[in-house]
């Protein structure tokens, strides 16, 4: 049932997830000149690799890192912070048994407003987000990132990272194949008339490739941005259902008073991580209701 529930809340990333690991294996499999087995047990060497080393307290701890996260320190960090942390743990795993044990709070020495879930058992805020939210307003934004952790959204979030990471680099090289084509190919192109057609077709390929790279990136951008608008409504529900909707409608009221209101395109919109903030705070209002 817990299986079941994880693949329904994040369907799409693991559908990309599929998608980035099909292509991988097309090219390693075009690399090993078509032997269907041996490229698929590279593929699926390398992403369980990958994949157990991001599930794993390392992986995890390297996220961290990258992130400039730290455990609160200050005597202020720790009383004011941690009580407020370890009573929204509490009604979570009251609601939730099964929620990660040993999940603690991390800070990012950060002014801007932000918050967020990374793995399996860690949940960060920003130094601006401590300062801009009231205690009550934190309790909500806290309620909100468990609400990640309990419906598994970081660790789907890290296998389409995995999947996007290993298409990159296999883009990279491509790109940079390509590069090298067209020197060589504009260094004979002047030559003879057959350098000049070379040149000419390789820059077309390239253009073409280059199209094809563009339009699957966004996308990608666009379909993992609606499973992750999915999720940030879900993560709000959770926190409603173990106490502390008003709270966060609070916090996110603020929010949509100090965020900048700048007209933005239509593939933007598509490519936003979070529905609007005013669509969260009428969602969680009629929960209210």
């Amino acid at each position: 049932m817990r299986i079941l529930e994880f693949l329904v809340s994040n369907v799409l990333y693991i559908i990309w997830f599929i998608i980035y690991f099909c292509i991988a294996w097309g090219i390693v499999w075009l690399i090993t000149n078509g032997d269907t087995v041996t490229s698929l047990i590279i593929v699926s060497a390398i992403y369980t690799f990958s994949v157990t080393l991001a599930l794993s307290p390392i992986g995890e701890e390297l996220l961290r890192l990258m992130e400039s996260c730290r455990l609160p320190v200050t005597n202020e960090e720790k009383n004011y912070l941690m009580p407020l942390f370890e009573e929204v743990y509490e009604n979570a795993k009251e609601l939730d048994p099964k929620l990660n044990d040993g999940i603690q709070l991390y800070i990012m020495d950060a002014m801007y407003v932000n918050a967020f879930a990374i793995g399996r058992k860690t949940i960060a805020v920003t130094r601006g987000a401590i300062e801009t939210f009231t205690a009550d307003e934190l309790k909500g934004i806290l309620a909100h990132e468990f609400g990640h952790m309990t419906h598994g959204h970081t660790k789907a979030l890290l296998l389409s990272v995995i999947g996007n990471l290993f298409f990159s680099v296999i883009v990279w090289i491509l790109r940079l194949l390509l590069n090298i084509v067209q020197f060589i190919s504009n260094m004979f192109g002047f030559i003879s008339v057959l350098g000049f057609v070379i040149m000419v077709v390789a820059f077309f390929i390239r253009l073409y490739i280059n199209a094809l790279i563009f339009i699957f990136d966004v996308l990608s951008q666009i379909i993992l941005s609606v499973n992750s608008r999915t999720n940030e409504t879900q993560a709000d529900t959770f926190a409603y259902e173990i106490g502390y909707g008003r709270e966060l409608i609070s916090g996110l009221y603020l929010l949509q008073k100090i965020s900048i209101n700048a007209d933005v395109g239509l593939l933007d919109k598509a490519r936003a991580s979070h529905p609007h903030t005013a669509y969260r705070i009428g969602h969680l209002e009629k929960l209210e209701d």
